[in-house]
């Protein structure tokens, strides 16, 4: 114990280990303060343009009056009739945009969601009958499903939705639509989702691999602790030659202060988010849903995604979460196992890093199998089963990944360990 309380104070009394640190945070700080004016902007931007409607459809219903005023004057009754009739619905759209206005800047979800609820119904009700489209492309039922069930548990728990950079209907972008072209970047403009509340927005970081970088960058700060004491510059690892302090005390020691504080660390990271939210739009609800998909069925024809046919749920932000974090503490145990044994071998940090970035990429992208670790990198594909309904193998699962980081991680810390014991320039 007192061989690890020594490794643990060596740690934080390194300038470039408090310095990395709080650059660390800083960019975390600026990182949430980026997305958030991003999301007000979009959100300033949607009621400036829901301004903008109420005028142009008055100008609509002032030159159909005049066009009203000479189908009277030149006779012609049922023309005269099909401009009020015009004239009523510019009437109509007036009102109803001055509602949808209101209701973005006073921010009544509830409002929106019950509009939305409404306009989603016939496509709900009739499937076959009825197609939303994007410039011609049709959008697939599983996403209508899946964003009509999403807004019926917002409205139903009270709480915030992402901004989007859209007046209408804001769906909910799934893996079941695949538009080409134009219409491409219109939905992804549209569906590109920010968090302005804590929760929401540490779920947008999620699915950008906000945590695997902050374990990386973890492990470049406080990997190190055996590979920078054993440098011809500083022969530290020599000190304990001199003690009665045995090869598997000393390197446990080394190995759990640094592991400890790539926790503190990566969990620290994570907080950031959340603490700053307090000072803007608040934490927001853990009631919030996120999607899981289900998978597919198996055919005798191959496998193929069913919009119409395949099945989801939702789990809502607090189980979400709790599984985040103990991945997050299995996966910064197996990458800092590796970075280790690197760093080990190698005794330069950036090699080491760069190595392990090397290694991740490819294990994430050059391997499709349930046994690849490497696979399971990005928590937020695995957690709402979207890589098993990609890949079409329902075993790539959370608890799959959960043994596999641990497993693999006591066997590389185990090597690590070898390493050290037999390894003379290490002490």
């Amino acid at each position: 114990m007192r061989g690890f309380l020594f490794e643990c104070k060596k740690v934080v009394k390194k300038k470039t280990t408090l310095i990395a640190i709080s650059l660390s945070i800083l960019a975390a700080i600026g990182l949430y303060m980026f997305s958030y004016s991003v999301a007000e902007d979009i959100q300033q931007g949607n009621i400036s343009r829901l301004k903008s409607f109420p005028e142009i459809f008055l100008n609509f219903a002032n030159e159909t009056k005049e066009e009203k005023e000479k189908a009277f004057v030149a006779g012609d009754t049922a023309k005269a009739e099909e401009f009020d009739r015009d004239i009523d619905h510019y009437q109509e759209a007036i009102v109803n945009y001055e509602k949808l206005k209101k209701s973005f800047e006073e921010e009544d979800w509830e409002t929106l969601y019950e509009k939305d609820i409404n306009e989603m119904q016939i496509f709900i009700d009739d499937p076959d009958g009825a197609v939303y489209k994007i410039e011609e492309q049709e959008l697939s039922n599983f996403t209508i499903r899946a964003t009509y069930e999403e807004i019926k548990i917002l409205k139903e728990n009270k709480s915030k939705p992402f901004i989007q950079n859209t007046i209408y209907q804001s769906f909910l972008p799934t893996i079941y639509d695949d538009f080409t072209g134009s219409s491409l970047e219109q939905w992804e403009s549209e569906t590109k989702r920010y968090g302005r509340e804590g929760f929401s927005f540490l779920i947008q970081l999620i699915q950008l691999l906000y945590i695997p970088a902050v374990i990386l960058i973890g492990c470049f700060i406080f990997g190190n602790n055996i590979s920078t004491e054993a440098t011809k510059k500083n022969r530290g690892m020599n000190l304990y030659k001199v003690l009665p302090y045995s090869r598997l005390k000393l390197f446990f020691a080394k190995y759990l202060s640094g592991y400890m504080y790539l926790l503190v660390y990566s969990m620290v990271m994570m907080a950031i988010p959340l603490i700053c939210s307090l000072f803007t739009n608040g934490l927001g609800s853990l009631e919030n849903p996120i999607l899981v998909y289900e998978g597919s069925q198996p055919s005798l024809f191959g496998n193929s995604l069913n919009p119409m046919v395949d099945q989801f749920h939702f789990i809502d932000y607090r189980e979400y979460f709790w599984k985040v974090i103990l991945f997050l503490a299995v996966f910064s145990f197996f990458m800092y196992s590796i970075y280790f044994l690197l760093a080990i071998q190698i005794k330069s940090a950036t090699i080491s890093l760069i190595l392990l970035g090397t290694i991740t990429y490819l294990g994430m992208t050059h391997l499709v199998s349930k046994f690849n670790p490497f696979i399971y990198t990005d928590f937020h594909k695995i957690i709402t089963g979207e890589t098993a309904t990609l890949t079409y193998n329902l075993e790539i699962t959370y608890i799959t990944g959960l043994i596999l980081y641990l497993l693999i991680g006591i066997a590389l810390s185990l090597i690590g360990y070898i390493k050290f014991r037999f390894n003379r320039q290490l002490g």
